[in-house]
């Protein structure tokens, strides 16, 4: 309960500099970053991305597979893809994003465990797919909804169901160092910050080898995360292959939470899903 009522009294607090910025009206959607995209979704819970979760949608031959979005921890669909989910779907994909893990009365979520996450994204996907006909899903996920996708195709089916798992700065790897060279201290990805201890889950997504065969896996990173050690989040199975940006664009200095925000991340996204080389983008 004292968890809870933190959480509470920080959206209450976001809300009210957020309401009180803009002279107590409803302001236009946010997608410009995180943080006004979290503050409208706290002001505004109802806030839904437009063209996202139309389960009309039929999927094109040049884009067969839906799109699901899934969101991190203390985080809402909203706040998360407010950027890039509009671009997906000005490219023709359908796409679809879930909000799991929610508690009563607070507008973010991402609250349980990763293997209970997992069994809501499994349940997400099959009405996606029995919607739209396809055979599989392509994933994309932000920090802990990058890492439960992970679960999903080892232990609930979903290898069979998806084709691809695109992550943004997720933690992977359990009890592993910050970077030094970056964060000047030391941490561990097995802390609260992702609900429910991780370091368990983790241990076993990543036995015997840390991708599932058949489902491509591209994690895109940043060095200077300062939630998850970007080498915290690096796969090294069949299949893997991953994106630092800093490699692309050195003067990219993208944190975390903006990552999704990002427009080299987004380039990076977009040609993972597209087949095409994920690395050829404009700084």
């Amino acid at each position: 309960m004292a968890v809870k009522r933190t959480v509470v009294t920080v959206l209450m607090s976001v809300a009210a500099l957020c309401v009180a910025s803009s002279g107590g009206a409803a302001s236009a959607a946010p997608s410009d970053s995180f943080s006004e995209a979290l503050q409208f979704s706290v002001v505004h819970p109802e806030a839904s991305l437009p063209a996202v979760n139309d389960f009309s949608c039929v999927p094109s031959s040049s884009h067969p597979e839906p799109v699901v979005l899934v969101h991190g921890f203390l985080e809402n669909s909203f706040a998360n893809w407010a950027s890039l989910a509009p671009r997906l779907v000005a490219d023709g994909y359908c796409v679809f994003a879930l909000n799991y893990g929610a508690r009563e009365g607070i507008p973010i979520g991402g609250f349980d465990s990763i293997q209970d996450s997992a069994v809501e994204l499994s349940a997400f996907v099959d009405e996606v797919l029995a919607a739209t006909g396809a055979q599989k899903v392509a994933i994309v996920g932000h920090s802990k909804g990058g890492t439960v996708p992970r679960y999903y195709v080892r232990f609930l089916g979903g290898a069979e169901r998806t084709s691809k798992i695109v992550a943004l700065s997720p933690p992977n790897r359990e009890s592993t160092p910050r970077n030094d060279d970056i964060s000047g201290g030391s941490g561990q990805v097995g802390i609260p910050a992702f609900g429910p201890p991780v370091d368990d889950a983790l241990a076993r997504i990543n036995t015997p080898s840390d991708t599932v065969p058949g489902v491509e896996y591209t994690v895109v990173v940043t060095r200077y995360d300062q939630v998850v050690p970007y080498a915290a989040s690096l796969l090294q199975g069949e299949g893997a292959r991953n994106v630092v940006l800093q490699d692309l664009c050195p003067a990219n200095v993208v944190e975390h939470t903006g990552i999704s925000y990002d427009p080299v991340a987004q380039q990076v996204v977009l040609g993972a899903l597209a087949g095409t080389d994920p690395r050829r983008v404009t700084c």
